[in-house]
């Protein structure tokens, strides 16, 4: 099963967050060769596990409870950034910050999944705070550079992290589709 440990975005930065997208994809970066993520897959990726057998899923989802101890705390949305650049971005994100505290929350969730099953498919890159906005294709301009770092996204609500969930991922043509396995609240 490919699985993956996640922060919701919440209802409220999604609806804002759908609002400037939307006015901004209609006006200047309508043309633009960009694949948008829909607006319900918005997430904050703590660590992907890849494909993990359902017999080893049990002891995931009980090791996780150690986690809950990590404290309730906020993200607030930053800029627009690009992987691995915004000279040359495959992927359009926008920056989740805070101070440390999400780090914190990966770095734990990532040693409780080593601990479980160390040599699992689980990626292992350093954790960096985005929302995926979108994923281009093919290479952009040096214009369409120019338009995507017009992109503002200004007066965005924080959200407040009150837990992470377990979330199974099917790839399907029309794009990923999730289901949350578990959700794991946070210390109040």
């Amino acid at each position: 099963m490919r699985i993956f440990l996640a922060v919701s975005c919440g209802e409220q930065l999604t609806a804002a967050l759908t609002t400037g997208l939307d006015s901004w994809r209609s006006g200047p970066g309508g043309g633009l060769a960009l694949r948008w993520v829909r607006p319900d897959a918005w997430h904050l990726t703590l660590q992907f596990l890849g494909d993990w057998p359902q017999k080893r899923l049990e002891s995931l989802e009980t090791a996780l409870e150690a986690a809950r101890d990590q404290p309730v705390f906020s993200l607030s949305p930053g800029r627009i950034g690009g992987f691995p650049n915004l000279i040359s971005p495959r992927v359009l994100f926008l920056h989740m910050e805070n101070e440390g505290q999400a780090g914190a929350l990966a770095g734990r969730v990532r040693k409780i999944v080593a601990e479980t099953w160390g040599n699992g498919p689980q990626d292992d890159r350093e954790f960096r705070g985005h929302l995926t906005l979108a994923r281009i294709r093919g290479r952009l301009s040096g214009e369409d550079i120019n338009l995507l770092e017009t992109l503002e996204l200004n007066d965005l609500p924080s959200i407040q992290v009150t837990g992470f969930s377990l979330i199974a991922s099917e790839l399907r043509p029309q794009g990923p589709r999730y289901r949350e396995l578990a959700f794991y609240p946070l210390r109040k």
